[in-house]
């Protein structure tokens, strides 16, 4: 990299850190941006003074972003809404290049690339892969969205290694080169559009995973999605090499098309899981044996199969010795925290953690994963504001639900779509704080129930972040357990 070459970095917090000391580290001039007051940034931010970052804090600094010739903005921030908008405008009429923390690691990543995006269930699949493959002898390493920054594994990736990577529709927006050589969509639904213009500006911004996928790469798709296959079975959307695959049963479909493999697809047949070959059917688990809970899981772990057997195939492992691993792998895989996280049982009663459950869809995956009597929390800032979209989960409350105790600004919305379900309304207590919603959970759960906290809204009304929820339900529940 010249030294002379100019770099803005706004936002200094996970990614931007990392990313800026990428680029300082390789002797560009970099400028780093935070709204944040220097006082409120991370050690690590400010050290980056350090290293030559010149660093640019409070709001009013943004409207200075006038030097440079490469902005990188971290993911997450809103490039749709004023000032950031005007930012990347601006900089794009003066043939500034605007790219994401993602398109920066992947341009210098010299490790082939798995990347895994989806509305829901990408932390859980990445992590299968990357155990997966380590089974197999592979070093596989995980980063992204959630977990560590890509920028910041760089160092620990090589070419015979494998770059895990999960991906947000925030880092594809500005991935305008982003091109991995498996590339896995898990499902899309209705989320994020208090960042996204639209539904289908969101979706868009998903299958950009597979804009720059030539011949030689793999695309992983679960068709039980249903706007997924529609999407692969008539629209175009795919690049035209995808050939397109039916079956009632398909839980996932994976294609690789360089001149010797030709497709791989995972499949449920009765209650097996297994790879679908021509004409046998190579059965790997039973679904009885998966320990993540929910039938939606099996999605998943069919992704996740198929990208680390498609990867094993490419590192020449044993056939034997990679289903074997990837058998191993998933029986003895343990659920990240947050997801239908079983973290204790008072007495005769479950108590379940799902609180990454941040939309309606969510939450109707985790009352059908246990049985019933079920008492569900839920409830926070609605994401999906039209009363309409917690229709589905009304009426999983109404058919699966014993006590429905409701939290947060949601509270009504969501009681209002379990009425109109027909759910009955003297089964609903709006408990209003989580530590009550727990406490009236265990006043009048009855024996041999579950108490699931799948909240189906964000956690900003209350909590900093999900991750902040489940650890205030936990310590709810561990203080019951102290009584």
């Amino acid at each position: 990299m010249q030294r002379e070459k100019v770099c803005a970095v706004i936002g200094l917090a996970r990614a931007g850190v990392p990313a800026a000391r990428f680029l300082a580290e390789r002797g560009a001039r970099v400028l780093g941006y935070d709204s944040r007051p220097l006082e409120e940034l991370s050690d690590e931010a400010r050290a980056l003074v350090e290293l030559g970052v010149e660093l640019h804090t409070g709001d009013h600094k943004f409207a200075r972003i006038k030097q440079g010739n490469m902005i990188v903005l971290s993911p997450g921030l809103k490039i749709h809404h004023p000032p950031l908008q005007s930012i990347v405008r601006d900089a794009e009429t003066r043939g500034v290049e605007v790219i994401g923390e993602l398109e920066l690691a992947a341009r210098h990543c010299p490790a082939p690339m798995i990347a895994v995006t989806g509305t829901k269930g990408k932390s859980t699949t990445v992590k299968l892969i990357a155990d997966m493959l380590q089974a197999c002898g592979i070093n596989a390493i995980r980063a992204g969205n959630t977990g560590v920054p890509l920028i910041a594994e760089l160092p620990r990736l090589s070419p015979d290694a494998w770059a895990v990577v999960e991906v947000s529709s925030f880092q594809l927006e500005r991935a305008p080169t982003f091109k991995p050589h498996i590339a896995v969509l898990l499902n899309l639904l209705a989320d994020h559009l208090d960042y996204h213009p639209s539904l289908e500006q969101y979706w868009g911004t998903k299958l950009k995973l597979f804009a720059r996928q030539n011949k030689n790469d793999i695309a992983i798709l679960n068709i039980d999605n249903d706007p997924v296959r529609e999407l692969w079975e008539g629209r175009g959307t795919f690049p035209r090499w995808h050939r397109q695959l039916k079956s009632q049963d398909y839980i996932t479909t994976a294609q690789a098309t360089p001149p010797t493999a030709q497709w791989c697809v995972v499949c449920r047949r009765g209650d097996q899981l297994g790879f679908q070959g021509l004409p046998f059917f190579m059965p790997i688990i039973d679904v009885a044996d998966i320990p993540l809970r929910g039938e939606h899981n099996w999605s998943n772990v069919a992704a996740a199969m198929a990208a680390a057997q498609l990867a094993a195939d490419e590192a020449k492992i044993d056939d034997k010795t990679s289903k074997q691993a990837i058998a191993e792998t998933i029986r003895n895989f343990e659920s990240l925290p947050h997801r239908l996280e079983v973290i204790g049982q008072i007495g005769e009663i479950t108590w379940v953690n799902d609180s990454q459950a941040t939309i309606p869809d969510a939450a109707v995956r985790a009352l059908g994963a246990f049985a019933p009597p079920v008492t569900l929390i839920a409830g926070g800032r609605a994401k999906l504001q039209d009363a309409a979209a917690f229709d589905e989960l009304g009426q999983a409350i109404a058919r699966q639900a014993h006590l429905l105790i409701t939290i947060g600004e949601a509270s009504k919305i969501i009681a209002d779509a379990a009425v109109r379900a027909g759910f009955d309304a003297g089964r609903i207590i709006d408990a209003k704080t989580l530590d009550q919603a727990v406490l009236e959970a265990a006043r009048q759960t009855p024996a041999g129930g579950t108490v699931v906290l799948s909240p189906a809204c964000a956690s900003f009304d209350q909590f900093a972040s999900f991750e902040a929820r489940g650890a205030a339900f936990r310590a709810a529940v561990e203080a019951l357990q102290n009584k």
